[in-house]
């Protein structure tokens, strides 16, 4: 068991091994001392003899058949000990050292359940994402990146954590409007940015049918009466229209169409949040950011969560 620290990481993985050693040497150099969780999913490198090796006081664990990033985040969360959980990719790198320490002062209000880590792609360009506009004051958001933000634990498994049935692709957005229900906001953070260096190896048959179809889930399990019907009939003919503009018009129609099985499976999951909140998330993702003293009178009280197995009761009212 990793030992416990100010913060908790938790690095999904698969198949990343040289890549995966470049994100631990920068996590073990950050001055903030943590726990690290390294969640193989389903590797068939030399990922577990690598870190057994080079790292073991590190926690490792590992699944035999792959179960996707965003169980891997989940089990990581409840595993870890420390309030704070900063979850990076596989291919995250913290060229700061400060990065983690300027992220924690950043959670210095309750209504703040998550803090976003910038980053740039540099197989893309220069461009700085996820960044607050200036440090003047707080700054929500609605999209964010799984794999470069760091939550509340409390707060994060209170919520329920972010859904296994959705796999990967929507889960951010899925949590951030749960959060926002609770009272409870995304922060744009201001810290030195890390690298996300993308690989160009990605699925991207699976990522062209899991895009129609967790959006489809996503309007069924969030979006109230009687925006629901509107929603769901716009995202289905968006998604399609995607579908012809990219040229993979098959792959949208099977994603379209594992969304609504995907729908029936999940009947009776569906929790709606307020009709004020999903007019804040629907600003929020127009504007970018709002800043929460605009915004602050229109969300709910916070909600206490009192059932987290952790330690770090998150309940202020």
């Amino acid at each position: 068991m990793a030992s416990r620290g100010s913060a908790a990481v938790i690095i999904p993985t698969h198949n990343r091994v040289e890549l995966l050693s470049k994100v631990l040497d920068s996590v073990l150099a950050q001055t903030v001392r943590t726990e690290i969780y390294v969640m193989d999913d389903a590797s068939t490198d030399d990922t577990q003899a690598m870190v057994a090796r080079d790292y073991p006081h590190v926690s490792y664990h590992r699944e035999g058949t792959s179960r996707g990033p965003t169980f891997q985040r989940n089990k990581g969360a409840a595993l870890a000990q420390a309030e704070i959980l900063f979850m990076i990719d596989d291919d995250c790198v913290l060229r700061s050292p400060r990065t983690f320490a300027q992220t924690l002062e950043a959670f210095d209000h309750p209504r703040v359940a998550a803090v976003t880590l910038p980053f740039i792609n540099v197989r893309q360009d220069a461009l700085v994402r996820t960044a607050a506009p200036n440090h003047d004051g707080i700054f929500a958001a609605y999209v964010y990146f799984g794999g470069m933000v760091a939550l509340r634990r409390g707060v994060f498994l209170g919520a329920g954590g972010y859904r296994n049935f959705l796999f990967m692709h929507m889960e951010e957005p899925d949590l951030a409007i749960r959060l926002l229900d609770a009272g409870y906001i995304v922060r744009l953070g201001w810290a030195d940015p890390l690298e996300h260096r993308e690989s160009p190896l990605r699925d991207r048959p699976l990522l062209d049918r899991q895009g129609p179809r967790n959006n489809l889930l996503f309007s069924y399990y969030n979006v109230p009466w009687p925006n629901f019907p509107f929603y769901l009939t716009a995202t289905t003919a968006l998604c399609f229209w995607h579908g012809l503009r990219v040229g993979h018009p098959i792959r949208v129609l099977q994603g379209l169409a594992q969304g609504f099985a995907a729908i029936v499976h999940e009947f009776g999951r569906r929790a709606p949040v307020s009709r004020a909140v999903y007019r804040l998330a629907r600003a929020l993702k127009r504007r970018r950011c709002i800043p929460l003293q605009e915004m602050e009178s229109h969300l709910p009280p916070i909600r206490c969560y009192d059932n987290s197995p952790s330690s770090d009761r998150q309940c202020v009212v």
